[in-house]
């Protein structure tokens, strides 16, 4: 959703190294993930306590804030000032500004549900998704949300029958596996 709004914007996927797996750092323009400022409701996102090094890369030893932390079912709004702010909101945003806007409902909820697999029958993703707003006296609310995901292992290692066939029959441009 966000990648065809804000072409810029990037959430780099990390390498199985250590926790800088856990951590989803957002970006834009290519830049490092801490020069973009992360607002939730216009409130700067403190920054993740995991040092990204990957080992030559623009991300090595920045701490970007982790996004993967607010469930996309609490969003009523995301804004993106594409645009440097550094001179309004500090060296933070060299690349710009993501600003998340929480859903205030005092009443209602939904719920999601997404399943897949990839065509081998192997890498099952599922995730459950839900948020209700729930009155709290005549002047105030609460709105919850909750997000689970899980995503089982691929494997690559098996050889495709379409292209074992290729292989048998002398092709040497089909890789192995393909």
């Amino acid at each position: 959703m966000m990648q065809a709004a804000v072409p810029s914007f990037n959430v780099n996927d990390q390498p199985i190294n250590d926790a800088s797996t856990l951590v989803r750092p957002a970006n834009l323009r290519g830049l490092a993930p801490d020069h973009t400022l992360i607002l939730v409701n216009g409130k700067r996102r403190h920054r993740s306590a995991v040092i990204t090094f990957l080992g030559g890369l623009i991300s090595d030893g920045v701490q970007g804030p982790d996004i993967s932390v607010i469930p996309s079912v609490a969003l009523k709004q995301v804004k993106v000032l594409r645009d440097g702010a550094a001179a309004q909101y500090g060296s933070d945003a060299i690349a710009g500004v993501i600003n998340f806007a929480l859903k205030d409902d005092a009443e209602g909820g939904l719920v999601e549900f997404n399943k897949g697999q990839y065509y081998e029958g192997d890498g099952a993703t599922t995730m459950v998704a839900g948020n209700v707003g729930l009155p709290l006296t005549d002047q105030g609310f609460v709105n919850l949300s909750l997000e689970y995901r899980t995503a089982d292992p691929t494997s690559r290692s098996v050889q495709r029958d379409d292209a074992a066939a290729l292989i048998n029959n002398g092709n040497t441009f089909v890789e192995d596996p393909a």
